[in-house]
């Protein structure tokens, strides 16, 4: 008996040693290297019930054979052949070929924005005009103004220049010079940054386009469209051209925003050095200052880029003239 029983105990340890799932014999115990296996899928046979009374006899586990390799799986269970009492799985064995890497889709195109078109405005792409700056009505020469300004139909910018000269400047030097610059929109000018230097000091004002603001002084205030500051405002007059009625323009003069309305009061016949000019008069205030500007009308009007004549009547009743002697323009957008 005891014979027997060590046989059936060295039977059940052999068959485990096949059929036990995740059981690897080790290398140095193997002849040859191990078997590929197919993976077969099928259902296994409800096992066999042993009879109640007998005793299990341990049978010889026949050597599997290898079959030719079909389509490799990620894993694959493996199926061994069993004894007479139905099939055991064992371990899953992963496919010794790897899949190839999911295809990675290219890269959006990067589409650039459009660059803006050129805004065609009649005011020619560069120019000069020199004006003759007198005090009182018998025209007494104190000083001059030169206007100058260039624009390739996207962004402009403008500056003016006026001093004191002859017996004027021995008694008065004085000079001031402003500069303006920004954007060309289809309504016309539109400021970013205005400076107005002088003796006492610099008054600056920028504007905020997206945000719709005005900074001046420390502070800022509301924009609407068609916002001007004290140099821009003459050009954008021009490019407005208007021949009767009002007009309402917000203007920053770097220490305020506020709402200048121009009146037309008609065209006449303007007297300059170069000879009569046809023209339109318009009026506006500023506090207890006025402004009075002659736009040029006629063949003249497409020529010019600032008034013909500017006047300034100051709170006391002075009167300043600005005269136009002499322009000099090229490029006409």
């Amino acid at each position: 008996m005891p014979l027997v029983f060590a046989l059936f105990a060295s039977a059940l340890l052999h068959v485990a040693a096949v059929v036990a799932p995740g059981w690897a014999l080790p290398e140095t115990l193997e002849a040859d290297p191990p078997p590929v296996i197919d993976a077969v899928l099928a259902k296994a046979p409800a096992p066999v019930p042993a009879p109640a009374e007998s005793v299990p006899v341990a049978k010889p586990v026949p050597k599997p054979v290898p079959r030719k390799p079909v389509a490799p799986s990620a894993v694959q269970p493996v199926v061994a052949a069993g004894t007479s009492s139905g099939v055991a799985p064992v371990a899953a064995v992963p496919s010794t070929v790897e899949e190839p890497p999911p295809a990675v889709p290219p890269a959006p195109a990067m589409v650039e924005p459009a660059a803006p078109l050129p805004v065609n405005i009649a005011l020619p792409g560069k120019g000069r005009m020199r004006y003759i700056v007198t005090r009182g009505e018998g025209g007494f020469v104190i000083g001059e103004s030169v206007h100058t300004w260039n624009h390739d139909g996207l962004a402009y910018r403008l500056e003016s220049q006026t001093e004191t000269t002859g017996i004027a400047a021995v008694f008065k030097p004085a000079r001031i010079v402003q500069h303006s610059e920004g954007e060309i929109s289809a309504a016309g000018l539109r400021p970013r940054e205005f400076r107005h230097e002088r003796a006492a000091g610099t008054d600056r004002a920028s504007f905020d386009w997206s945000r719709r603001v005005v900074a001046y002084a420390g502070r800022e205030a509301g924009l609407v469209e068609g916002s001007q500051d004290m140099l821009s405002m003459y050009y954008q007059l021009m490019l407005l051209a208007p021949r009767s009625g009002t007009i309402d323009m917000p203007i920053a003069t770097g220490r305020k925003l506020a709402n200048y309305r121009f009146e037309v009061l008609g065209e006449e016949t303007l007297s300059l050095p170069a000879g009569e000019r046809q023209a339109v008069r318009i009026r506006t205030r500023s506090g207890n200052d006025h402004i009075e500007m002659w736009l040029p009308v006629g063949a003249d009007e497409q020529a010019r880029g600032m008034p013909l004549k500017i006047r300034i009547i100051d709170r006391k009743g002075d009167i300043y003239d600005q005269i136009a002697d002499d322009l000099s323009s090229t490029g006409t957008k």
